[in-house]
């Protein structure tokens, strides 16, 4: 048993006078974060709701135990016990008492998830409901956080925990410090910087100017710059605190320009100007590698790193690797790397795609560990030819099978993973699209768990703009409903899409809408707009620019004569009236695919489908409340040529 929920009729409102029993500290500021507890001035608003009942629940209370035992008869509980293990976490609501019954602390945080997804508005009805999750690792991949974006960090931690999320992975690389080795840190920088030139100029760099492939450059990470070690080490503790698993990926063999930043000695390929693949013949490579990981070990205390070793491009360059085959390379470097983990009680993790041998991306060709022709620019097969990049698939049978593997390729073949199964190997998906995975019911049961990705920089717009908010919350339905089914995809978006724009408006529901008053606090637009720019990821240095996105102003004029204007950007606060609402199988990979116009928009706005057209609600602060509203208006920029429709206006207080 996974999950069971019996109503037991109705219930109380959750407010301040709800008195928290034995809940840790963290538990208490998880609830407060998401402002469980109604306030005491909101006691009019409980009373004029709908409800036979207007009193408030006297406690909460925290218990680390197992449910009584008349539960299982009383409640047709059979199998509990079966299915009870570290996550689960019961929720008992009846009477003037709220019990929260869990085996671990980490339960009972997942116990006060449940508790906030089952209150609506304060609301708690009289209820039994059990929940455990159905796959082990449920983890979500990140760029470090630059320093202004740690408080955002937090909140997102607190976020990943709301929906069922145990694991965080955070890219290091160059974002930060190494005493060790400080002219990483300043190459870093300077790196960095000279890449944020202008949004793409990383796509110019690593896809078009060089006659060989190249990895993506990952210049958000850090937001450019790096942490000091105290900085870092808060980040972990403050995610171990909340009973995250905190994995630092630490990019090797590829991915690893950080590595050659003062150090060009190391890189295989000497000609590259921005080297990325350090040569894994040269001892003074793991020298450096070492230093750092022995850096990363001291603030992390990881159970497991992340090596990357994924997209490993200059393979066999320099005059000793060309008389190695690719696998011999690439299983070396592994093992050579897992055996110094394992010395130090440290489980490997690697991205898997250079292992498997019949990855095939339409109209670009072989992929992964396959011998592959390369092009220019890179995988254009109608570009030109600029030679071959060895295999490396062999490798599987050489490989440490107690490292651990990422699958990110499952969306071009569903029998991919088979290549990595059969041969022994624990893996779990990566780059997981919860909303485009197919057939996750039968494909999970040889599969450890899930992990997201964001490749970019870590920030509410950004993380908006990829659908990671959206990827976030459709994923809780699938990691902890035993009964999801893909067919149920529509009831499921519009439960998620509700859910996200609750959160980023947290005290939406106790707005009351006024037409008649003169100082809201915020007003709420529903509008849309026929701009319609081509849909682009925020990745690898390419960012959202106003120039592109920003269509508009929301004007507030006010009785003094005064005025303040606020922008509408289009996938941020407005989206496009034609967006499609459907979700199809691909053809040519084993994926489904939707329209990213309205998934981007998702958070910030909630998407509502009239006929053929998409409405989106957004919720604007007032920049004055305290002035006399006289007008609102919306104006659009005359460059952009486009018409932004208003169609509703709510004053809310």
């Amino acid at each position: 048993m996974k999950k069971r929920i019996v109503e037991l009729g109705e219930g109380r409102y959750v407010t301040q006078r709800t008195k928290i029993i034995g809940a840790s500290t963290v538990i208490e500021e998880f609830l407060n974060a998401f402002e469980l507890k109604q306030e005491e001035n909101d006691g009019e608003n409980l009373r004029s709701r709908k409800s036979p009942f207007k009193e408030s629940y006297e406690s909460i209370r925290f218990l680390k135990s197992y449910p009584p035992a008349n539960f299982e008869n009383e409640y047709d509980l059979t199998g509990i016990k079966d299915s009870w293990d570290e996550e689960g976490c019961l929720v008992y609501a009846k009477g003037e008492e709220v019990r929260v019954y869990a085996s671990t602390e980490r339960g009972l945080l997942y116990g006060a998830s449940a508790l906030l997804h089952l209150t609506q508005g304060g609301y708690l009805r009289q209820i039994l409901a059990y929940f455990a999750p159905v796959c082990r690792e449920r983890g979500m991949k990140v760029f470090t956080p630059s320093r202004e974006n740690i408080p955002f960090f937090k909140k997102f931690i607190n976020l990943l925990i709301f929906y069922g999320f145990n694991t965080i992975m955070i890219e290091v690389g160059g974002a930060m410090e190494y005493k060790s080795h400080p002219e990483i840190n300043a190459g870093w920088v300077s790196y960095c910087k000279e890449m944020a030139e202008y949004s793409g100029k990383t796509t110019v760099i690593q896809d078009q100017t060089y006659p060989w492939y190249k990895n993506a450059i990952h210049m958000e990470n850090g937001g450019g710059e790096y942490l000091s070690w105290e900085e870092m080490r808060q980040l972990v503790d403050y995610c171990k605190e909340r009973q995250m698993e905190v994995i630092p990926e630490v990019p090797s063999l590829g991915h690893c320009d950080y590595l050659m930043m003062g150090n060009p000695d190391i890189a295989e390929r000497t000609e590259d100007p921005y080297p990325d693949t350090y040569c894994p013949s040269n001892p003074r490579s793991y020298e450096i590698l070492f230093d750092v990981m022995d850096e990363i070990l001291e603030i992390f205390k990881p159970k497991r790193v992340n090596i990357g070793h994924d997209e490993y491009y200059s393979i066999a360059v320099c005059e000793k690797c060309r008389l190695k085959s690719g696998a011999e390379i690439f299983a070396g470097d592994v093992n050579k790397i897992a055996a110094y983990l394992k010395e130090r009680n440290v489980k490997t993790v690697i991205w898997g795609d250079k292992l498997l041998r019949n990855a095939v991306v339409p109209d670009a060709g072989p992929f992964g560990g396959a011998e592959i022709k390369m092009y220019s620019p890179a995988f254009h097969r109608d570009g030109k030819f600029i030679g071959i990049m060895p295999a490396t698939w062999q490798a599987i049978y050489r490989v440490d099978k107690e490292v651990e593997i990422l699958h990110w390729n499952w969306g071009l073949s569903g029998k991919l993973e088979d290549e990595l199964l059969e041969e022994g190997f624990s893996v779990r998906y990566g780059n997981f699209d919860s909303y485009l995975f197919p057939d996750w019911q039968k494909r999970k049961k040889e599969i450890h768990g899930a992990m997201i990705s964001n490749w970019s920089t870590l920030n509410e717009r950004i993380l908006q703009r990829n659908g990671i908010f959206f990827n976030v919350a459709y994923a809780y339905e699938m990691f902890w409903n035993p009964d999801y089914r893909e067919t149920d995809f529509e009831k499921i978006r519009a439960n998620v899409m509700e859910s996200l724009y609750d959160r980023k408006n947290p005290n939406r529901k106790k707005y009351q809408v006024c037409e008649d008053t003169s100082h809201p606090k915020y007003v709420e637009f529903f509008y849309h707009t026929d701009y319609h720019p081509d849909f682009q990821w925020f990745v690898d240095g390419v960012f959202p620019e106003d120039s592109k996105y920003k269509i508009g102003e929301v004007c507030f004029l006010y009785g003094d004569g005064s005025k303040s204007s606020i922008p509408v950007r289009y996938g941020d606060e407005i989206g496009y009236k034609y967006a499609s609402w459907k979700r199809e199988r691909m053809k040519d990979q084993n994926m489904y695919q939707v329209d990213d116009h309205l998934i981007e928009t998702t958070y910030a706005t909630l998407p509502v489908q009239e006929g053929e057209e998409t409405y989106y609600r957004h919720i604007f602060k007032n920049p004055y409340p305290e002035k006399e509203l006289a007008q609102i208006s919306v104006h659009v920029d005359p460059e952009k040529q486009c018409n932004i429709t208003v169609k509703e206006i709510h004053k809310l207080m």
